[in-house]
C-alpha cells in the first residue's frame, strides 16, 4: 500500500504540473538509428544489423510560493539491436532483438526557500525499466520491473544559478522500496511472488549543468551516493548490503543541425550487491531531436 501512495503522489504532481499555469517546461525527445545490410553472396562473415535508441528528457518547475519551490523531472530511455545470425544449413534469419537501453526515472523535489544558508528539502522518486527479461529463459517476462521507490528529506544548497550554469547539492536521510513483482519461486512450476526490500540511510545528490550557446553544447552531469544503515532482509544478505551505492551520469549533447543531434552518455556505477566491481554504461548516437515545449 505504501508504494502505491507514493506512485499516487508522483503522478499526481506530474498531472498538476501539465494541467497548472506559470510552470516553466521543458522537454525535448531524440532517436537515433545504425544499420547495415549486406546481400545474400557478400564474401564475408558480416552480418545485418540495425540498432536503435530512444531518449526523451523533461522537467517542470515552479516557485509555488515565496518559500516554496517544486521542480518535476521525467527521463525515458529504450533502445534495441536487432542482428542477422546464420542457422546450421547456412541461411541468414533475424533474431529476436536484444535490449540495450532501458530506463524510467521520475523525480520530484519540493525546496523550502528559506534564503538561508541551506533549504530543507523533500523528494519522491521512482526508478523502473519498461521490459525486464531477467527471467525470460522460464517464460517470465515482465513490464515496468523491477520498481524502486525512494523518498528522501534533508538540507539543500544551491551553490550556482545562472541561465546557462547551474551547480547544488542536498544531503538527507532517505528510504528506499525495492520490488521485484510476479517473480518465479525457484523449484517450482507457475508460482509467483513479489519480492519487497526495504533499506534506509543517507543521501547525498549532487547536479551540475553548463551550457555553450555559441556552439549549442550541454553538459549535464549527476553524482548519486546512497549509504545504507539497514535493509529489512539483513539476516539473509552478506554484508555487501552496508556498501556505499554509487552512480555518476553524464550526458554531453549538441544541436549540428537543426533537428540534427550528437550525444553522448556515459554513467559509472558501483552497487557491491549487483558486482564487487564498477559498472559502466556508454552511449554515443547521432540522430535525430526535437524540442517539445
Amino acid at each position: 500500500m505504501r508504494h502505491r501512495i507514493i506512485l499516487l503522489i508522483l503522478l499526481l504532481s506530474l498531472a498538476g504540473m501539465l494541467s497548472a499555469q506559470g510552470w516553466r517546461f521543458y522537454s525535448d525527445a531524440s532517436l537515433s538509428l545504425a544499420q547495415s545490410s549486406y546481400s545474400d553472396n557478400w564474401a564475408g562473415t558480416e552480418l545485418s544489423s540495425i540498432t536503435w535508441f530512444g531518449n526523451s528528457n523533461s522537467f517542470a518547475e515552479k516557485q509555488l510560493t515565496k518559500r516554496m519551490h517544486n521542480k518535476t523531472s521525467l527521463k525515458l530511455a529504450f533502445g534495441q539491436t536487432h542482428n542477422q545470425k546464420t542457422d546450421a544449413e547456412g541461411d541468414r534469419y533475424w533474431a529476436k532483438p536484444d535490449k540495450t537501453t532501458d530506463n524510467i526515472d521520475l523525480e520530484t523535489v519540493l525546496k523550502f526557500t528559506l534564503d538561508a544558508f541551506v533549504d530543507p528539502y523533500l523528494s519522491g522518486r521512482m526508478e523502473s525499466q519498461f521490459l525486464d527479461f531477467s527471467q525470460q529463459a522460464i517464460g517470465n517476462s515482465r513490464t515496468l520491473n523491477p520498481i524502486r521507490f525512494t523518498e528522501a528529506a534533508g538540507v539543500s544548497k544551491t551553490f550556482i544559478k545562472k541561465d546557462n550554469e547551474g551547480l547544488s547539492a542536498r544531503l538527507g536521510a532517505a528510504f528506499r522500496q525495492n520490488m521485484d513483482r510476479h517473480s518465479a519461486v525457484p523449484s517450482t512450476v507457475d508460482e509467483y511472488e513479489n519480492i519487497t526490500t526495504n533499506d534506509g540511510g543517507l543521501e547525498f545528490i549532487t547536479e551540475y549543468n553548463k551550457g555553450v550557446k555559441i556552439t549549442n553544447l550541454l553538459f549535464t552531469s549527476r553524482l548519486s551516493v546512497f549509504q545504507a544503515v539497514f535493509n529489512s532482509k539483513s539476516d539473509e544478505l552478506n554484508d555487501d548490503w552496508k556498501a556505499a551505492d554509487v552512480v555518476w551520469d553524464n550526458v554531453l549533447s549538441t544541436k549540428l543541425f537543426s533537428m540534427v543531434t550528437a550525444s553522448l552518455n556515459v554513467q559509472f556505477k558501483y552497487e557491491k550487491q549487483e558486482d564487487r566491481k564498477f559498472q559502466y554504461k556508454e552511449t554515443l548516437g547521432l540522430g535525430f531531436s526535437y524540442q517539445l515545449f
